[in-house]
């Protein structure tokens, strides 16, 4: 950034100072992209936003790791060990989401005959009698690029890096499904640092904010809760036609890197 002598976060733990010095921030000349996008199912949406016995729940709303995996199209072909490894992940994607909500989605529970993974039987019965289980499932929600904007999309905003191009289809939860998304590019956007309280248009990963929370509505769901409404103050946003989109702390930090 051009004529800056201390870092971002340096002006944010001092608000005077970066009213007087760091008004905005360019973000296409930092090489970053904003984009808005309308996420369409076109298959059943399943993973365990939670589980009891063997009913398995998916609520409509995606955590914002799961889409940036999904968009990212990263994954591993053989994982050794059992503790995720978000931030060694995070510094090889070319682009970082917010969380997604669906205002509108309609869901239906599935019965099914829960195996031994291991030995592919109903469980320890001595005959052969069904072992039912129940997942709760989010249903396809198909709708065509004039009629993106809808109670049923999942709507989030996403920021790229180096140009890189969006996939527009991806798969989702445990079983893949296959969602098609449409893209809407933010036209030069400006972050700008506000000591007053906004309330973001999307939802709010907590661990995103550099500012301070003053209320919000929090999601459970792994691997940790996100806010689904949130009020934030001495923070950076881009006003968006009628939306607040608020700025991640790692998207702060690529641009510091610059």
């Amino acid at each position: 950034m051009e004529d800056n002598q201390i870092t971002i976060f340096d002006k944010m733990n001092d608000t005077k100072t970066s009213l007087d010095t760091l008004k905005s921030i360019d973000l296409n000349n930092n090489g970053i992209q904003v984009f808005y996008g309308f996420l369409s199912l076109h298959d059943y949406l399943w993973f365990s936003s939670s589980e009891i016995s063997k009913i398995s729940t998916t609520i409509p709303v995606i955590h914002n790791y799961a889409l940036s995996y999904a968009l990212n199209q990263f994954s591993y072909a053989i994982f050794f060990g059992n503790t995720p490894r978000y931030e060694e992940d995070f510094k090889k994607f070319k682009c970082y989401a917010t969380p997604s909500i669906s205002f509108g989605s309609h869901r239906e529970t599935i019965t099914y005959n829960a195996l031994n993974d291991l030995k592919q039987t109903p469980g320890q019965s001595k005959i052969n009698t069904p072992n039912y289980g129940w997942k709760n499932v989010v249903v396809p929600n198909y709708f065509s690029k004039e009629e993106k904007d809808n109670l049923y999309a999942f709507k989030f905003f996403v920021f790229s890096f180096e140009g890189y191009i969006l996939p527009k289809v991806i798969r989702l939860g445990k079983k893949g499904a296959t969602c098609r998304v449409f893209w809407e590019e933010l036209e030069k956007p400006v972050a700008k640092f506000s000591e007053r309280s906004l309330s973001p248009s999307h939802p709010i990963n907590p661990l995103d904010v550099t500012g301070e929370v003053i209320r919000g509505s929090i999601v459970k769901i792994p691997p940790h809760s996100f806010y689904r409404v949130t009020t934030i103050k001495n923070d950076w946003f881009i006003s968006y036609s009628s939306k607040i989109v608020h700025i991640p702390k790692r998207i702060l930090e690529k641009v510091n890197e610059n």
